[in-house]
């Protein structure tokens, strides 16, 4: 059982524990020597498991080793599966395949690798900030979402083709919530962040098996998957080739599941990331450019020559969709002087017009209506 050599040693006496009652075993908690955990198998009670009580025990894994052998005949699957399923008893993992002819070797160029940390980071950033406030697109990323991201931790591979595992834990395994029957398990807000990127995976994968339509799909993917945000950081992870595949698989965390080797598992090719790319130029294109009505306070004023016009321009400090902006706004000659005396009197304004947001510099153009806010309004 080499192939598991490493996630082996991630196993604990909790997460052991758990996952043999999941599956059918009952432990015995009269047994007299605390030191150790025994149990019974539900279906044949002649079979018996006994197992050090902590990991920090010196014979712990020389016994753990053989009690996975054991469950791999009784179980019939591969040892390494097993692990993965116990390793995964307080996390949600998020696992990235690349299978390529350049990872056959388990390696793979530093620059496109570099790319997919990148986007799995963002994927994750991006992930909170849409999980905290659902919209299509974020615009700054917020302290929390960049707090949390600490927390999502790169977990060890294992051997074959190039692999990314992202481990978060959503479950304190040494102090679990013991819920009553008939109550629902409160839901970790780091397990909504991988339940979205795997409900954003599969809206990809439903467009291009032809179940959904892009358009379609676009008007409310947001709400709980996909974001432009996300789009872009799924892009950075697209394969060089147009036959290579990167294979997603996402284990949730069996404490939280209820039961164990939970998984989804989808494979991403040419068409998944052409799908990606146009998603995001829709969510782009819908809300770069919207008719919006804002208030706030004048920073500074400005006049300058443009194209052989005079251009007057302020700038708003005012804030969106409950983040703070400065946005710069193109005025008439008459706004302008309204906006002057305004910006001497200290006070508020409100204006509407068409805001571009497609730079990283908002403009607003076209202005509507313009007008200070006095005090008594």
């Amino acid at each position: 059982m080499k192939d598991f050599i490493y996630s082996f040693y991630n196993i604990t006496a909790s997460s052991i524990d758990r996952y043999l009652q999941f599956n059918g075993w009952i432990r015995n908690y009269n047994f007299a020597n605390r030191n150790m955990m025994v149990y019974t198998s539900k279906n044949n009670r002649q079979k018996t498991l006994a197992i050090p009580a902590s990991e920090e025990f010196e014979d712990f894994y020389p016994i753990l080793r053989d009690v996975i052998g054991l469950l791999q005949k009784k179980e019939n699957r591969p040892a390494n599966n097993i692990v993965k399923d116990i390793t995964t008893t307080f996390i949600d993992r998020l696992e990235f395949r690349v299978i390529s002819e350049i990872t056959e070797d388990g390696k793979i160029p530093l620059e496109y690798a570099a790319d997919c940390v990148e986007g799995l980071k963002n994927l994750i950033l991006y992930s909170v900030c849409a999980e905290q406030s659902a919209r299509p697109i974020c615009y700054r990323t917020t302290d929390y979402a960049k707090a949390l991201l600490n927390k999502f931790k790169l977990a060890q591979t294992e051997k074959g083709s190039f692999i990314l595992n992202v481990d978060i834990q959503v479950v304190d395994e040494n102090n679990e919530q013991i819920v009553l029957e008939g109550c629902d398990i409160p839901t970790p807000f780091e397990h909504k962040v991988i339940e979205r990127i795997g409900t954003a995976i599969s809206q990809v994968d439903a467009i291009v098996n032809n179940q959904r339509q892009l358009t379609e799909m676009a008007e409310t993917a947001f709400e709980n998957g996909i974001t432009a945000n996300m789009c872009d950081a799924f892009l950075k992870m697209r394969p060089v080739s147009d036959t290579d595949k990167v294979t997603t698989t996402i284990r949730y965390a069996s404490s939280l599941t209820r039961q164990t080797g939970q998984i989804e598992q989808i494979e991403m090719r040419t068409n998944h990331f052409l799908v990606i790319d146009e998603l995001a130029k829709i969510y782009r294109d819908k809300i770069a450019i919207q008719d919006v009505s804002l208030t706030g306070i004048i920073r500074s004023l400005s006049k300058k020559i443009d194209n052989d016009r005079d251009l007057k321009t302020i700038r708003l400090y005012t804030t969106f969709e409950g983040a703070s902006r400065t946005v710069t706004i193109v005025l008439s000659d008459e706004q302008y002087r309204i906006a002057c005396n305004a910006h001497r009197d200290g006070l508020e304004v409100s204006v509407s017009g068409e805001l571009d947001m497609s730079e990283r510099y908002w403009v607003m153009n076209n202005v509507t209506s313009f007008s200070p806010i006095h005090q008594n309004e």
